[in-house]
């Protein structure tokens, strides 16, 4: 095992996919990435896909490698944040996660921070300069990624079947 470029162990090498913002016809498969990897409580459809698109083009990001669609993030502009909530954080724009997801063969080696960083980038531009995030509290690896890229722990989601 060594250390990738992105200083995070693997087992395989670092890859340099193309991240480039979602077409259309990747809608098949980011839909079958979704439906493998994709933490969701329900399955996206097809139309849910194309509706991220549609909401918020600049922030629909895939990574492309030999022509393959191998991981994806979805991000959007949180509206509505409340004054308090801006001035404790110390923000003026936030913008959210909302998914992302690499293919299971691919993870950790750097795939991951490519789209987040791109994402980022995007954001900043765009004047966010705040990011929210949730993920499943089974994703280990995903936690510590956040965790490398400067994401502190804010809250939990919890739940209880009665």
């Amino acid at each position: 095992m060594s250390l990738n470029t992105t200083g995070i162990r693997c087992s395989e090498s670092f890859v340099q996919p193309t991240i480039r913002r979602y077409k259309k016809d990747d809608g098949v498969a980011v839909l079958q990435l979704s439906e493998k990897y994709a933490s969701w409580d329900s399955t996206p459809t097809e139309a849910d896909i194309q509706g991220l698109h549609s909401s918020e083009p600049d922030f629909f990001l895939v990574a492309e490698l030999d022509k393959r669609i191998v991981g994806f993030v979805y991000g959007h502009e949180s509206r509505n944040v409340p004054d308090e909530v801006l001035r404790r954080w110390k923000a003026t724009k936030v913008g959210s996660v909302e998914i992302l997801t690499v293919e299971e063969e691919y993870r950790r080696r750097g795939i991951a921070t490519l789209l987040l960083n791109r994402l980022f980038a995007v954001f900043g531009e765009r004047g966010i300069d705040t990011v929210t995030l949730s993920a499943p509290a089974d994703e280990i690896g995903a936690k510590e990624l956040y965790d490398k890229l400067g994401f502190e722990t804010r809250g939990y989601f919890l739940k209880k079947k009665l």
